[in-house]
């Protein structure tokens, strides 16, 4: 780990305990300020290094300033619309499990502080009709339905009304979580939680999701490591059970190591190495060839050809299951039968509206390398993963 990454990881550690730490001698906010924009951590930067003393005159920090004050403004905008939205679904008697960020930015020491592209909300699929007419008057726009969940929009949130927890992509997730209430607990209102323990086995089960699928950054392990630090007393024997059921056990043990090593000056060893480094490449979300590269390592066996991965790309994108477009056609859920008729019918959809989708799809058709791919299914294996 360089000393700007270091130096990052100390600003961040700093903002969540609300301590002072030392930074590294040759460390600079100004050389660190494009990687800490590549893993959204702005607010989190800027708060650390007030703590640590760096002078507020630097470049660096009177952009991050902007950015936290610009961040803040857009927190409580986003927040503003969710507990609207929570009270409007209260009043007509619709069912919602807040998910991730909307948990997680009151885990925080402020809320400011963890950023949230999207407020995802866990509804039941049979009150959606009743809750589409809520939501447009509310002022937000339907954009796309998308595997598990609805796309929608206003100006001042992106929302995603999840049907499922998890996609059916990812079966061992998808088949624990199912529809995602078996674990849910009814509060006073129509909200629903999950317990602290099955909140955090979720939030690594998220975070494992999008380690797999390419890249996964700095802004998500301190996820874990404020949620852990802020719930110290939870049952972890529950927790390891159930991450056992998901195939999760290994790797979230490396994960706790890594925190230790990124956090608490802990020991690090070859998981957390790969663990380490692959965090720190990703930047927010990693990038388009990573998560190609990553679509490869979770598909392809150690000795196949490009020409066959290649070519099992092309059917599986031409003659996709049921079970993977059921939230498209939703018709799939009840008549799964049905799915040769839909083949067709969703060719001629991909050719006329989701021109942009095929070409993209042609994209990563050309740059699928069997060798890249192996490089990530060895280093996912190494983290904890059993593919």
């Amino acid at each position: 780990m360089t000393d700007l990454q270091k130096g990052v990881i100390t600003l961040i550690k700093s903002a969540v305990t609300g301590e002072k730490y030392p930074l590294p001698e040759e460390f600079s906010i100004n050389e660190a300020y494009d990687f800490i924009i590549k893993h959204r951590v702005m607010m989190l930067a800027y708060d650390g290094a007030v703590r640590c003393g760096i002078s507020k005159s630097e470049p660096a920090m009177q952009k991050l300033f902007q950015c936290y004050v610009n961040g803040m403004l857009h927190s409580e905008k986003q927040m503003e619309a969710v507990k609207e939205i929570y009270a409007t679904f209260d009043e007509n008697g619709i069912d919602y499990l807040p998910l991730k960020g909307c948990n997680m930015k009151f885990v925080y020491p402020k809320p400011e502080l963890r950023s949230m592209g999207d407020a995802d909300i866990l509804i039941r699929t049979k009150q959606y009709d009743k809750l589409k007419d809520i939501l447009e008057g509310l002022n937000f726009e339907e954009e796309a339905e998308i595997s598990h969940h609805y796309v929608w929009n206003s100006d001042r949130l992106h929302l995603e009304m999840h049907t499922e927890p998890m996609p059916s992509s990812y079966k061992k997730f998808q088949n624990y979580y199912g529809d995602g209430w078996e674990r849910a607990i009814k509060t006073e209102t129509n909200r629903y939680i999950y317990s602290d323990e099955d909140t955090f086995v979720f939030l690594l089960a998220h975070f494992a999701k999008h380690y797999l699928e390419g890249g996964i950054g700095l802004r998500h392990i301190t996820d874990i490591f404020v949620y852990l630090k802020s719930i110290p007393n939870m049952d972890f024997d529950y927790i390891e059970k159930e991450l056992s059921k998901i195939g999760l056990l290994k790797f979230y043990k490396n994960i706790v190591k890594t925190i230790s090593y990124y956090f608490k000056n802990g020991k690090s060893d070859e998981a957390v190495e790969i663990i380490s480094e692959y965090i720190l490449q990703s930047g927010n979300w990693g990038s388009y060839k990573s998560h190609v590269f990553a679509s490869g390592a979770r598909s392809n066996g150690t000795e196949e050809k490009v020409t066959g991965s290649k070519f099992r790309f092309l059917i599986k994108a031409a003659f996709p299951s049921a079970e993977s477009i059921k939230g498209r056609y939703t018709i799939l859920k009840k008549a799964p039968f049905l799915i040769p008729i839909i083949w067709p019918v969703r060719w001629i959809d991909a050719i006329i509206f989701r021109g942009k989708n095929v070409t993209n799809n042609f994209k990563k058709l050309d740059i699928l390398d069997d060798e890249k791919s192996e490089v990530y299914r060895e280093k996912f294996e190494k983290s904890g993963f059993d593919l």
